[in-house]
This record gives structure tokens, sequence and C-alpha cells, in this order.
């Protein structure tokens, strides 16, 4: 038996991220315009416009911080379980697939400044999951490091979990 450790989003996860974050920047835009046309508050932004400046600052804090927290309910800690050929993957201590392992797919990409991106789709006789795991923080080309506000793993994460993809791609070869 061989177990796999790391952290990571799936598929579904990705898509409600990438959904929520041009919704959380832009919403808050869109408040303050409805407010000064509707409120007729014209000539308080333009006698203070460091009220205007605040008012938008304070949105996009608490917007950014908003995207952090539900970034952090939907990124989990994995355990997969390797018997042979059989798997069995647990989300949180929870068992959420079992089975034997059909097919594997692996989508690793590296661009030129230094993020990765690493897709594992696993597919079972009767179901599947899609990891998505991005790096926290990367190397720019000067060298150096840099936060990803998409990123959901470290890279041991995304080592461990390119490893448990090339161990099925290779035993459903077999």
């Amino acid at each position: 038996m061989k177990k796999y450790e790391f952290t990571a989003t799936t598929a579904k996860s990705d898509i409600i991220i990438g959904l929520i974050f041009p919704m959380v920047i832009m919403i808050p835009i869109l408040a303050i315009q409805l407010a000064v046309f509707y409120l007729k508050l014209n000539n308080l932004v333009k006698a203070y416009p460091i009220f205007l400046f605040l008012l938008v600052l304070v949105f996009f804090g608490g917007g950014f911080l908003l995207i952090r927290k539900i970034q952090e309910r939907l990124v989990k800690d994995y355990i997969v379980e390797l018997y042979g050929k059989n798997i069995r993957i647990l989300e949180n201590e929870e068992e959420i697939i079992s089975g034997v392992v059909s097919f594997c797919e692996i989508k690793n990409k590296k661009y030129n400044v230094g993020g990765r991106v690493l897709s594992v789709d696993i597919y079972t006789d009767t179901d599947e999951i899609k990891f998505r795991t991005r790096l926290k923080e990367y190397k720019k080309i000067t060298g150096v490091s840099t936060r990803n506000p998409f990123g959901t793993s470290k890279l041991s994460d995304l080592e461990t979990l390119l490893s448990l993809g090339r161990k099925i791609q290779n035993i459903t070869e077999e």
C-alpha cells in the first residue's frame, strides 16, 4: 500500500473561486456608482475625493478578506491510498471515492515566470475526481518570491500529487 497526503482543490472548487473573484471586485464598484447616482452624492464626492478613495479601499479590502476565507474553506486535505489497482480517497478524514482505477490524466503547466499549475484527473469504475493545485508562491524572473492570489498549495503538495498521478498512470498501463 502506498499513501499520499496533499492539499488541493477540486475542479468544482476551482470554478467557484474563478466566479467569486470577479464578483467580489465588481459588485463594490457597482454599489458605489449606484449609491453616488441615486443618493445624489456627486457634490460630496467632488468636495471630498478622499471619502470616495477610502470607501473603495474598504470595499476592496473586505472583498479580498472574503475571497481568502472562501478559498480557505474550498482547499482541503486529501489522503490517497493505493492498493495495487484499488484506490481509496479521503477528504478531511472522510472517504469520498474508492474502487478500481481505470484512467488517470495529468496536466502539468509551467509558466515562463515560474508559476505552476497541476491538474490530475483520476477515474475509477464508478466515480471521478479532478484535483487542482497552484503554487502559493513563485519566483519572478528577477528571482524575487511573489505570492499567488489564486495559490492553493505548496511545492511539496504539487510534487506529491504529480508522483501520485504518475504512479496511477504506470499502474493503468500495465
